[in-house]
């Protein structure tokens, strides 16, 4: 026997987190998304080893969603701007960008709640090395 019931509950115990941050704790297939859309941005914008630092401190099946796709040899993309930063984002959306990310600030607020969540499972050291390759206008979605 696999320990898939694990990974299944501490991913699940992952998404009811976001759930609760985006303020709707029963919309954990929100959650899933939002969260999908999000690592799968961050990941274009860190070099491979920052990925890998990253996942490590991740539940096991967000590992699996963060590698979904992954063209780990694609150059790392930059964004210069929050606003270009939210709009990749929702461009990793799998259903209707604007129903989980809306305008800008509650794409923004969307983003943060993940972000949030992240930083119980990442350490300190971490996030800091996460932002310092981020422009500083889109490390402030790491800000407490």
């Amino acid at each position: 026997m696999t320990n898939m019931n694990k990974y299944v509950e501490e991913a699940t115990l992952f998404f009811k987190e976001v759930a609760l941050e985006l303020g709707n704790p029963n919309d954990i297939n929100a959650a899933g998304r939002v969260t999908a859309a999000v690592l799968h941005t961050l990941r274009e914008r860190l070099t491979v080893e920052e990925s890998m630092h990253l996942i490590s401190n991740l539940p096991m099946i967000l590992k699996g969603i963060y590698v979904d796709g992954w063209k780990i040899t694609k150059q790392a993309y930059h964004a210069d701007t929050l606003g270009e930063f939210l709009n990749e984002v929702r461009e990793h959306s799998r259903v209707d960008p604007g129903r989980d990310f809306g305008g800008d600030d509650t794409a923004r607020e969307r983003v943060q709640a993940v972000t949030r969540v992240l930083r119980r499972y990442v350490d300190e050291g971490e996030i800091r090395h996460i932002k310092q390759q981020l422009p500083e206008g889109v490390a402030v979605l790491f800000d407490e």
